[in-house]
C-alpha cells in the first residue's frame, strides 16, 4: 500500500478457507441494483470494481411475477422531500426469473464484470434452500451466497428469520451443499436477535447481514386506499436505520462473525454509525433508488472522513462505539 493511502479492506469470511476479501466495505444491497435489481440503467462509466461488492436481486427456486403495482412508494415523489428524509416502502414480491434463469442468463454476464458479486437466494423450505445451493456448484459469476430469510417456510408458515431453529436449518442445508462463503440476512421484527444470530453462526454462516425491511404501510387519504398494490410492504430508508443500527450493535456482542449493516444509509455519516456500532461492512439500499451513484459517492465521502480524522486503517473505527464492559 502506498504511503498515505487508507486501508479500507475487509474480510467477510475470515474463517472460510477461501475468505471473502473486499477492497472496501461499501456494497450494493439486493433488490436495489439498477432499475430492475439486476443492473439495468447502471451508467457504463461506473466501475463496479470500485465497490466492495454487488448483490443482485434475490432469486427463488421458480420464476415469480411479484406483487401487483404499485410496488414502490418513496414519499419524495409526492412531498418533494430530500432523498434522505423520505419514507420508502416496497412490495416487489420477489419478482425474479428463478434460479435456473439467473444461472443461465445472468451469471455469465456477472462473470464479465470487474466486481465481487454475491448471489441472493430465497426458498420456501429448508430442502429447497439446499437444492438451490447445490444448483450453484461450479457456476461462475458470483463469489458468495446471501440467504434472504425473510420469507415464510411453507411447511410451518413461520418466517425463517423469526425462528432460531428454522434459521439454523436453512443455513445448515446451504452449508452442506455449497463451499462458497455464506452471508445470512436477518429480519428486524423480532423480540431478540441474539438467539437467531447465534443459530446462524453455529450452523455455518460466515457473516450476517442486518437487517431486512420492516412490515409497514401508508394510506393515501385522498383516494382512501393504501399506496401499495399489495397493501403492506417493507419499510426501508431513514425510518429503518435506528432499528437496524440497534440490531447490529447487539449482534456484534453475541456472535464472533462479521456483521454487514444495512438500512437507511444515505451518507458516509450513516455508514460510519454502522461501522462504529461494530459492522465490518455496509450495504446501500434505498439511496440507490434516488441516485445510482450513491454507493460510489458514499465510499468517497467515507474515505474523505477517515483521511480528515487521520485514520489509516478502517479497523480503527469498527466497533469504536461499543461500550466496553467494566473489568
Amino acid at each position: 500500500m502506498a504511503k498515505g493511502e487508507i486501508d479500507l479492506s475487509v474480510d467477510l469470511a475470515p474463517r472460510h478457507s477461501h475468505h471473502l476479501r473486499l477492497d472496501n466495505p461499501v456494497m450494493i444491497a439486493s433488490g436495489t441494483f439498477g432499475y430492475d435489481g439486476y443492473g439495468r440503467g447502471i451508467p457504463e462509466e461506473m466501475d463496479l470494481g470500485q465497490l466492495g461488492a454487488v448483490i443482485p436481486k434475490t432469486v427463488t427456486r421458480w420464476p415469480r411475477e411479484g406483487n401487483p403495482e404499485p410496488r414502490w412508494y418513496p414519499s419524495s415523489y409526492r412531498e418533494g422531500r430530500e432523498a434522505g428524509e423520505c419514507v420508502y416502502l416496497n412490495s416487489i414480491g420477489l419478482a425474479n426469473p428463478g434460479i435456473e434463469g439467473a444461472l443461465v442468463n445472468l451469471a455469465p454476464v456477472w462473470a464479465q464484470w470487474n466486481a465481487t458479486v454475491i448471489l441472493s437466494l430465497s426458498a420456501a423450505s429448508v430442502g429447497e434452500f439446499g437444492e438451490m445451493a447445490a444448483m450453484t456448484r461450479g457456476v461462475p459469476g458470483f463469489q458468495a451466497l446471501e440467504l434472504n430469510l425473510s420469507c415464510p417456510n411453507i411447511e410451518s408458515g413461520a418466517l425463517f428469520s423469526h425462528s432460531a431453529e428454522l434459521t439454523g436449518a436453512a443455513v445448515e442445508a446451504v452449508r452442506r451443499n455449497s463451499d462458497l462463503p455464506l452471508l445470512v440476512k436477518l429480519a428486524p421484527n423480532i423480540p431478540d436477535i441474539s438467539p437467531i444470530a447465534q443459530s446462524a453462526a453455529q450452523a455455518g454462516a460466515d457473516a450476517l447481514t442486518i437487517s431486512n425491511t420492516l412490515p409497514a404501510m401508508t394510506i393515501d387519504v385522498t383516494s382512501r386506499t393504501p399506496v401499495l398494490g399489495a397493501i403492506t410492504g417493507g419499510l426501508s430508508g431513514p425510518g429503518l436505520q435506528p432499528v437496524s443500527l440497534a440490531l447490529v450493535y447487539r449482534a456484534v456482542q453475541v456472535v464472533d462473525l462479521p456483521i454487514i449493516g444495512v438500512g437507511g444509509i444515505f451518507s458516509a455519516e450513516d455508514a460510519l454509525q454502522y461501522l462504529m456500532a461494530g459492522a465490518t461492512a455496509v450495504q446501500i439500499g434505498s439511496a440507490n433508488l434516488a441516485d445510482l451513484w450513491a454507493p460510489v459517492n458514499i465510499l468517497c465521502q467515507l474515505e474523505g472522513f477517515l483521511r480528515g480524522e487521520g485514520v489509516g486503517n478502517l479497523k480503527e473505527i469498527i466497533g469504536a462505539a461499543q461500550v466496553k464492559a467494566p473489568v
